[in-house]
């Protein structure tokens, strides 16, 4: 656990560790396990204006991590290349995840030039065209391939899957085969947010534990409102950047109060309250499996 953060709340760091930024909410995949299915139309690219304003605030603090991904693709954003050089060499992680069907050749070295790591998210050859509406494995495939080649190891890389019902471990071991001498890391998720219960598991962990997001990272959405986590797809939003700091939602009264109740395990917050995707440790949710 990062040092300062503990579950009785006697030291909060200034700044949040990890900040979460979404370039943009849109997504030309539809994938079959997707939370959006349970959302209204998401469409939004994050203003520059607002954008640019987050970025210098966080380069005060030059160690934070900064994450450009959360509800939709991110190398649909128009303005890509001016985002990664705004972030060039500014932070001690810089992180994105994208379906892989827009990484052309074109973005190559702005990706390369601004990114720390990099995750593809798949699915094995034989389920994906089926499970990701909109896409072609082979076509993915190729341009993965082609980023690799280039980029030569300058940026770390990740595969990673979802694992659905209806998986199996030979699909999770083909999968791993396929991509563990290609790629830095592979990640098998656990499919989350069953039956539009954001953050909910097939199966709920047996014991329930405070959670470390409040305590470790800011999220913020395309429309710069300002959710909890990654598994807040939808809740009552936290605060609101076009009108506020990132310190300023940070040392919150809203934000107190989830922290209070992550420590007492009492929650009234109506997103953690159902969420079975808590991280014990920062950065480690402790389900799936990493290669």
């Amino acid at each position: 656990m990062q040092q300062g953060i503990t579950m009785n709340m006697p030291f909060i760091p200034s700044f949040p560790p990890r900040v979460e930024i979404e370039l943009s909410s849109a997504c030309n995949f539809r994938c079959t396990y997707c939370p959006r299915q349970y959302l209204p139309p998401l469409g939004a690219m994050i203003d520059m204006d607002l954008f640019t304003r987050i970025v210098e605030e966080c380069a005060e603090f030059p160690k934070t991590i900064l994450t450009l991904h959360r509800r939709g693709e991110s190398l649909l954003h128009p303005r890509l290349a001016e985002i990664m050089e705004l972030v060039h060499g500014r932070f001690a992680e810089i992180q994105l995840a994208t379906n892989g069907s827009l990484l052309t050749p074109e973005k190559y070295e702005a990706l390369t030039r601004g990114l720390t790591f990099l995750s593809f998210s798949l699915d094995p050859p034989e389920t994906f065209n089926a499970t990701r509406f909109g896409a072609c494995y082979a076509d993915v495939e190729k341009n993965i391939q082609g980023f690799l080649a280039y980029s030569k190891g300058r940026v770390t890389t990740q595969a990673s899957m979802v694992r659905v019902d209806s998986t199996t471990q030979e699909d999770c071991d083909h999968f791993i085969s396929l991509w563990k001498d290609k790629v830095d890391r592979v990640r098998i998720y656990e499919e989350h947010s069953k039956d539009g219960v954001f953050g909910a598991l097939k199966n709920a962990r047996p014991e329930r534990k405070p959670c470390t997001m409040p305590f470790y990272e800011v999220l913020v959405y395309a429309d710069g409102t300002v959710g909890r986590c990654n598994h807040d797809w939808n809740g009552p939003p936290l605060g609101d950047l076009n009108k506020q700091s990132i310190r300023e939602v940070w040392h919150s009264d809203v934000l107190t109060s989830l922290r209070r109740q992550q420590a007492s395990l009492e929650f009234t917050d109506p997103v953690c309250k159902t969420c079975d995707s808590w991280y014990p440790v920062p950065g480690v949710q402790d389900t799936g499996k990493v290669v």
